[in-house]
């Protein structure tokens, strides 16, 4: 398991009640969730918790920042942090992208309940 420090997460999503199901389910699995709606307020989070987050899933389509941003934002700020690009415009063209970005798995939405926790724990064991 990682240390406790890093058991924090970035949830970046625009879409509300999504961001609280993912923030829900995190927290049920013991990380502690750090919530952004933006990719510029999730820069911000990400700096000022930069010693407790060890991993961001963001969405793409992402006010202010984008998602594709976001992750080489922080990528370049925390090269061992680990990152899930999500979005609804899925397809292996999309993947590659996120993945050229940085990013360490690609989710595309809808996602089951099973596939976020399974790739949250391979990403975070």
């Amino acid at each position: 398991m990682p240390e406790a420090r890093q058991r924090g997460v970035l949830v970046v999503e625009d879409e509300k009640e999504l961001r609280s199901l993912f923030a829900l389910l995190l927290e049920g699995e013991q990380f502690t969730v750090f919530q952004a709606s933006d990719g510029e307020t999730a820069m911000d989070l990400f700096r000022a918790h930069a010693g407790e987050i060890g991993l961001v899933i963001t969405d793409l389509g992402l006010p202010h920042i984008g998602g594709v941003d976001l992750i080489g934002k922080a990528r370049a700020l925390n090269p061992r942090v680990k990152i899930i690009g999500t979005s609804g415009l899925g397809g292996a063209k999309v993947r590659q992208i996120v993945m050229q970005a940085g990013a360490d798995a690609f989710l595309p939405k809808p996602c089951s309940v099973q596939d976020v926790l399974k790739t949250v724990r391979d990403l975070m064991t």
